[in-house]
């Protein structure tokens, strides 16, 4: 007698509907994040680079609004940043600056310092992963908002595969990381 075991598969509470994915999905750099974290949630964000690779693009949400001159940026706990990543405001129009210390001692925050002022950054507006350090007005994306990942990835290995949503509908209160309006313009996806 042979018995199969059978075990359904469903993406992501947060997902709505699929009108568009990426056929066969795509690999997802570990590189980037392994130190930080075990498991990428899904509802990740993420950019393509010249060689076809998948990697997160990694955000944070500030805080407290930090001044015109200030080096130190209190963002909330659950950012994927680590030191040597490039920073600059969400909207690409201010300064990218490299991260030179994360404190992680608040229960509520943590401070990224940079190696130069970003300018103003609001309470609540995001702080994305940059290309490389730049004045103001010259930062571009490390890379590209292009999907969002369906399931989970494990970063506890080699580069895995993703499902990734090009066109559709996700809950963006329940994804992992903060985005704002200028990710969004990125994506063909329509968040409610």
């Amino acid at each position: 007698m042979y018995r199969k075991k059978e075990t359904e598969f469903q993406y992501a509470p947060g997902i709505e509907s699929i009108l568009e994915d990426v056929t066969g999905g795509g690999t997802i750099a570990r590189a980037d994040v392994k130190s930080v974290v075990d498991e990428l949630p899904p509802l990740v964000v993420v950019g393509k680079d010249a060689n076809g690779l998948y990697h997160v693009v990694k955000t944070a949400k500030m805080q407290a609004a930090a001044g015109a001159t200030a080096t130190d940026y209190p963002v909330l706990k659950g950012h994927l940043f680590v030191v040597g990543d490039v920073v600059t405001p969400s909207g690409l129009a201010k300064v990218a600056a490299t991260i030179t210390a994360i404190v992680k001692t608040d229960a509520t925050k943590d401070i990224i310092t940079v190696d130069a002022t970003l300018t103003a950054a609001a309470k609540d507006s995001i702080l994305v992963l940059a290309n490389a350090a730049a004045a103001a007005g010259s930062a571009a994306y490390k890379y590209t908002p292009e999907a969002i990942t369906m399931n989970k990835v494990d970063t506890t290995v080699a580069n895995q595969q993703s499902g990734l949503l090009a066109n559709g509908t996700v809950i963006e209160s329940v994804m992992p990381y903060p985005i704002d309006e200028a990710i969004k313009a990125k994506l063909n996806i329509r968040f409610v």
